[in-house]
C-alpha cells in the first residue's frame, strides 16, 4: 500500500494525462462519430453509429484485461506503466488522426479496432498508478484528476469540433495531436518507483489471466456490476444527444444547442467532481456519494422522457452534470479499495474496465430506437432504468461503507 504523498504538481500532470486519453474517448462516443455516420451516409447515420460504437467498445473489452495482464508482468527500469501509457497514446492517436480521413466502413472500423487497442494499453497503466503511487487519504483527489479531465475534454473538444473545425477530417486529426500534446509532461517527465517485490507476478500464466472468483472477490464483481450500470446508463442518454436535439427538440442549429448543454452538464459535472472528490478524502463512506449520483442522474433521464423541451433539457443537463461528477469522485477510489490482489492490479482494474466498455449503450440505444420508430422518450427512460440498477449494486458491497 502506498504511503508517500503524491505531490500537487504529480496530481496536476496526472490529470493532464487523462485529458489526452479522455479527448480520445468521449469524443467519439458523444459527437465524433455521430458527425463521421452522418457524412458517410445521412440516411443510415443511427445504424453507423451503432455499429462504430459496437465495434469501439467490443474492441476495447477484449483488448483491456490483455493489456493489464501484460502491463502488470512488465519489468522495466524507465517504468513498466509508463511504457504502456505512452505506447497506447502513440498508437491510439495515429489510428484516431486516419480515421476521419476514410469513408469507408469497413476501414473505419478497422482503423477503431487499432484506437481500442491504444486506449486499452493507457486506460490499464493509468489506472494503476493510482493504486501503485498513492495513498488512500489522496485517493479522491486522484479520483477527481481521472474525472475532471473527462468532463473538460468533453466541453473543451465539442467546442473544437462544433464551433472551431466544420470539417470531420481536420477534426479527428486535430483531437488526435491535443491528446498526445497532454499525455508527454506527465509520461515522459515524472518519473515512476519501481514495484515492490510483493507486487510481482502472483503465479503461472494461467492464474495471472484467469479473473478473480466471485466467491473470493464478491465486492471487486459488485463494484464492476455498478461502474458498468451507470456508464452504460449515462452514455444511453448522452451518445444520441445529437439526434434528439435535431429530431425532436427541432433546434435551428443541432450541433451548437448539443453543446450549449453538453456545456452545462461540464460546468456542473467539474464542480460537483472536485467538491466530492476532498469529500471522500475526508470521510470513510463511499456509497452514501454513489447512490446520490444515480438518483441525480436517473431525474435527468426522466426530465427529458417525460418532456421533451428545451427547458427541461437544461434542467437535465445540469441534473446530470452534478450526478454523474459525484459518481466520478468516488467510482476510480471505490474500485480501486475493493482490489483483491497488488499483484495483479492492472489485470483487475483493467477488467472492471473492459466490463465498463461492454456494448451495453449502443445495443440499448439501437433496439429501443428501432423498435419504437426512435422514441427518444422511451430511450430516456431506458437510461434512467439502467443507472438505478446501477445504483442497487452498490448497496451489495460490504468491505466498504
Amino acid at each position: 500500500m502506498p504511503g508517500t504523498a503524491v505531490t500537487l504538481a504529480w496530481l496536476w500532470l496526472f490529470a493532464l494525462a487523462w485529458l489526452g486519453f479522455w479527448l480520445l474517448v468521449m469524443l467519439p462516443s458523444q459527437v465524433m462519430l455521430a458527425q463521421l455516420a452522418r457524412a458517410i451516409d445521412p440516411d443510415q447515420k443511427v445504424r453507423l453509429a451503432s455499429v462504430f460504437q459496437g465495434v469501439l467498445l467490443v474492441s476495447i473489452v477484449v483488448a483491456v484485461p490483455l493489456a493489464g495482464f501484460l502491463c502488470d508482468r512488465t519489468r522495466l527500469a524507465w517504468g513498466r506503466r509508463r511504457v504502456w501509457a505512452l505506447s497506447g497514446f502513440v498508437l491510439a492517436a495515429l489510428a484516431f488522426a486516419l480515421v476521419g480521413q476514410i469513408d469507408s466502413v469497413p476501414v473505419v472500423c478497422g482503423l477503431l479496432v487499432l484506437v481500442a487497442i491504444g486506449q486499452a494499453c493507457v486506460l490499464v497503466a493509468l489506472s494503476a498508478m493510482i493504486a501503485d503511487q498513492v495513498p488512500v487519504n489522496q485517493r479522491g483527489r486522484a479520483s477527481a484528476a481521472f474525472g475532471v479531465p473527462q468532463v473538460i475534454a468533453l466541453a473543451g473538444g465539442m467546442a473544437l469540433v462544433t464551433e472551431v473545425i466544420d470539417d470531420v477530417p481536420t477534426a479527428w486529426w486535430m483531437i488526435a495531436l491535443l491528446a498526445l500534446a497532454c499525455c508527454l509532461p506527465f509520461l515522459l517527465g515524472v518519473g515512476e518507483p519501481a514495484p515492490s517485490p510483493q507486487a510481482g507476478p502472483a503465479g503461472s500464466l494461467l492464474h495471472d489471466l484467469t479473473p478473480p472468483r466471485p466467491r473470493r472477490a464478491p465486492d471487486y464483481y459488485w463494484a464492476m456490476t455498478t461502474r458498468v450500470l451507470v456508464n452504460a446508463g449515462n452514455l444511453v442518454g448522452t451518445a444520441y444527444l445529437l439526434y434528439y436535439v435535431e429530431d425532436v427538440l427541432h433546434r435551428p442549429d443541432p450541433e451548437s444547442a448539443a453543446l450549449t448543454l453538453t456545456l452545462v452538464y461540464l460546468l456542473f459535472c467539474v464542480v460537483a467532481t472536485y467538491a466530492a472528490g476532498l469529500v471522500s478524502d475526508r470521510m470513510p463512506r463511499r456509497k452514501p456519494l454513489v447512490l446520490v449520483s444515480a438518483v441525480l442522474q436517473s431525474a435527468a433521464a426522466l426530465s427529458l422522457a417525460v418532456s421533451p423541451t428545451w427547458q427541461a433539457a437544461l434542467l437535465a443537463a445540469a441534473l446530470l452534470g452534478v450526478g454523474y461528477g459525484a459518481f466520478l469522485s468516488v467510482d476510480q477510489v471505490l474500485t480501486t479499495d475493493v482490489l483483491p490482489d497488488e499483484r495483479t492490479r492492472a489485470r483487475d482494474l483493467g477488467l472492471v474496465n473492459a466490463a465498463q466498455n461492454l456494448p451495453i449503450a449502443p445495443v440499448v440505444g439501437f433496439t429501443v430506437l428501432t423498435l419504437t420508430n426512435e422514441n427518444y422518450r422511451a430511450l430516456y427512460a431506458a437510461s434512467a432504468l439502467i443507472v438505478m440498477l446501477g445504483a442497487w449494486s452498490v448497496t451489495r458491497i460490504r468491505s466498504v461503507s
